[in-house]
């Protein structure tokens, strides 16, 4: 996302600013002002940014006054064959979710003609598995009508946002603007656990299902982000309320990993253990598993199937 607009987004999501002055900035970026008009706040919308032009002729973002009990919220997860320069997604799975309800699913593989072994090693996919799935392009297209202005919720957000983000501008689609928040920051703020990858916080919060396969990810991070809610101090009221404190708010005090007398750790073992590759996750190196023994905990990936979108 461009730096200027990173700093016009960090305005307006604490006051309303001018149509003609969101106008006369954006206009100044290259980026933008050569892919679409800018005047048209339709167009922002379609690239997921949630704003609306007031009766006031200012422009003012919805997340700043929508309070979290009526935002939508899309929980998002991805499994990619690598990283972003050499890697592509292969499966998304993402919830949406409003008032702690569940109001709509995504879930597919995405084709793609090779998967690296020790992918398929750490998720079970396999290109056997994604020889029918649908086009990338279809599945990104699909998503991004999904997601909508939905606030974009992943753990470890940099990862999924930017992978996706890129994704779709280089399909021509234009990059996510949406609002997005992180669930280990959250839960950085809320949660005292002695560390915070997806592993160790699922064990830690009684969350019993498949690691490393999209959707299972993503309903273990929506589990995560509503028991987070559920801990928020009372002046955190709207979205951006929300947003602002997962980035600012003093963090709990780590909880220490019980160790036998070898120095073993008798608590968080396996969730410690997956929590190795859920730290290497980022935009440059998904590819970085390949020495390290998972064994049995490999999850056998399901039959390919239709896309699942539902709302």
């Amino acid at each position: 996302m461009n730096q200027d607009f990173e700093n016009l987004l960090a305005v307006i999501a604490k006051r309303n600013v001018a149509y003609a002055d969101f106008v006369a900035a954006t206009k100044q970026m290259d980026e933008y002002a050569e892919l679409f008009d800018v005047r048209d706040v339709q167009m922002w919308r379609a690239l997921g940014l949630d704003i609306t032009r007031t009766a006031k002729n200012q422009i003012e973002l919805k997340t700043r006054r929508n309070e979290i009990k009526d935002q939508i919220f899309c929980v998002v997860d991805i499994e990619t064959s690598g990283g972003i320069n050499s890697g592509q997604i292969i499966e998304i799975g993402a919830l949406k979710l409003q008032n702690g309800e569940i109001i709509g699913k995504f879930e597919t593989f995405v084709y793609a003609p090779y998967v690296p072994e020790n992918i398929s090693e750490l998720t079970g996919i396999t290109a056997e598995h994604l020889k029918n799935a649908p086009s990338l392009a279809f599945v990104m297209e699909q998503f991004k009508v999904f997601l909508g202005q939905s606030v974009f919720v992943a753990h470890n957000v940099r990862f999924d946002y930017g992978f996706i983000s890129a994704t779709l501008e280089a399909l021509g689609y234009g990059e996510l603007l949406n609002r997005k928040l992180c669930t280990i920051d959250l839960a950085r703020r809320t949660i005292a656990s002695p560390k915070y990858g997806l592993g160790t916080l699922k064990e830690l919060l009684g969350i019993d299902n498949t690691h490393h396969r999209a959707l299972s990810d993503a309903i273990a991070a929506a589990e995560i982000f509503k028991h987070s809610l559920q801990k928020l101090p009372s002046e955190v009221k709207t979205t951006e309320d929300l947003i602002e404190f997962s980035k600012s708010a003093k963090t709990m005090k780590r909880l220490k990993i019980t160790t036998n007398e070898a120095g073993e750790p008798v608590k968080f073992d396996d969730a410690v253990q997956a929590d190795k590759f859920d730290n290497n996750k980022n935009l440059s190196a998904a590819n970085d598993a390949q020495n390290l023994n998972i064994g049995s905990k490999t999850q056998k990936a399901k039959e390919p199937k239709l896309p699942i979108f539902e709302e």
